[in-house]
């Protein structure tokens, strides 16, 4: 369905769409506060205001009163699904978790992401 989406804008932006859905249906569905949320959180543009479209990363998010960020990266040549913790920002007070995964896992960390929005939430 997302094949070919570093080479073509349409699939990828649709993707990266599909992530930003399903974070925001989960978010609607717990109840959670939209307005704690910022999602992009990086918004990825190069300088001549071409977006970058590398999937790094495909999805990210802030839970603004945190601070705490996710992030997703799609690595082609890294297929298996990992998750990585590494504290951020002003003396390290927030947590990025970082999701590195193959295309295969894009179920799997569509529902990763909305557990952690209410790991934040609570």
């Amino acid at each position: 369905m997302f094949d070919g989406y570093l080479t073509n804008p349409i699939t990828y932006d649709r993707l990266e769409q599909h992530f930003l859905d399903h974070f925001t249906a989960g978010i609607q569905a717990t109840k959670l506060r939209a307005e704690d949320f910022r999602s992009p959180h990086y918004n990825v543009f190069f300088e001549d205001g071409t977006k970058d479209r590398e999937a790094n990363p495909i999805f990210s998010a802030k839970h603004l009163p945190s601070g705490n960020i996710v992030r997703v990266v799609i690595c082609g040549s890294h297929p298996e699904y990992t998750e990585l913790r590494k504290r951020v920002g002003d003396n390290d007070a927030q947590v990025e978790l970082c999701l590195f995964i193959a295309l295969a896992d894009m179920q799997r960390t569509m529902e990763t992401t909305v557990i952690w929005a209410k790991q934040q939430a609570s």
